[in-house]
């Protein structure tokens, strides 16, 4: 069984589904605690990206940086 569901938010809409067996026991508010959980997770990425993401990829920037500018700098410097 799939129940699809969408819910509107300050970013747009969020669309997901859950999945169960035919036979589930869930009740109603434990679907609905399932969906909020879902939408939950799904707002802590929006709002807050992890920083150790940004940190890294700061670094592979600079990292990548440098090492252009060396190959330049050496290039330069065999031209002369």
């Amino acid at each position: 069984m799939q129940i699809r569901f969408t819910i509107e938010t300050k970013f747009g809409s969020f669309s997901d589904a859950l999945y169960f067996d035919d036979d589930h026991t869930f009740t109603e508010a434990e679907v609905e605690a399932m969906k909020q959980e879902r939408l939950t997770n799904w707002l802590a990425v929006i709002e807050a990206p992890p920083t150790e993401e940004t940190e890294a990829t700061r670094a592979i920037t600079d990292a990548i940086a440098a090492a252009i500018k060396a190959a330049e700098e050496s290039v330069i410097g065999e031209e002369v």
